[in-house]
């Protein structure tokens, strides 16, 4: 910053740039807030985070073999190899050995998931979805809508909109309902519903693609 500092002081007239837009800056980066801000993320880049051990399960154990024997002498001891014992405790131990030993790798497949068929089956095409979204009244969602078999059907998501960011329709998806009533048929009358609704909307959908079952793990 301060080598930024220097050069924002020596810079010529030449590079066009506005001697108030300079000073403007100058400010912010002698702000005490903002060189704050720039030494902890200096500190942060500089430390590097290393685990003390990873067995910390198996000395716990040995613990535990050690000071059990004592549980009936101390009712501290036997409070602490409660603790040490609890499962959500345990397993804490062993995520961390786990990171700290860097093994991340993946559990064997099942026979049964590698099976190509149960991989290629495909959810119905007629599974009912229920989405929601959040928008102000007269904020355009980016989607048009045409008429198919009597059903309003998602013709168009235009690229940068409300539907395109979020990603939750898809062309071709059926509009059946929208926060509990049916939509109708005509693609004016729902295009206006959805631009001077507000708040939360709820869409009950037919979607147009299907999704692949996901291997458990």
């Amino acid at each position: 910053m301060q080598q930024v500092l220097e050069n924002l002081t020596e810079l010529p007239s030449s590079t066009g740039a506005e001697e108030i837009d300079l000073i403007f800056l100058k400010g912010i980066m002698e702000n005490p807030i903002v060189k704050s801000l720039a030494k902890a993320h200096e500190r942060l880049e500089d430390s590097k985070l290393e685990a003390v051990s990873d067995n910390n399960l198996e000395l716990v154990n040995e613990i535990l073999e050690d000071i059990t024997p004592l549980i009936n002498v101390d009712e501290n001891v036997a409070e602490l190899v409660g603790i040490l014992k609890e499962p959500h405790f345990q397993s804490l131990l062993e995520a961390h050995d786990i990171v700290a030993s860097k093994c991340y790798d993946s559990p064997p497949s099942s026979p049964e998931m590698n099976n190509s068929s149960i991989n290629n089956q495909l959810l119905p095409v007629d599974a009912i979805r229920i989405l929601g979204i959040h928008k102000r009244a007269g904020e355009p969602l980016g989607v048009t809508f045409r008429v198919e078999n009597n059903d309003l059907v998602i013709a168009r998501i235009l690229h940068g909109g409300m539907i395109d960011r979020q990603g939750l329709l898809h062309v071709g998806d059926i509009i059946k309902e929208v926060n509990g009533h049916e939509v109708g048929n005509n693609p004016k009358e729902l295009q206006e519903l959805l631009k001077n609704i507000s708040g939360s909307v709820t869409l009950k959908i037919l979607p147009s693609y299907r999704d692949t079952i996901t291997p458990q793990q």
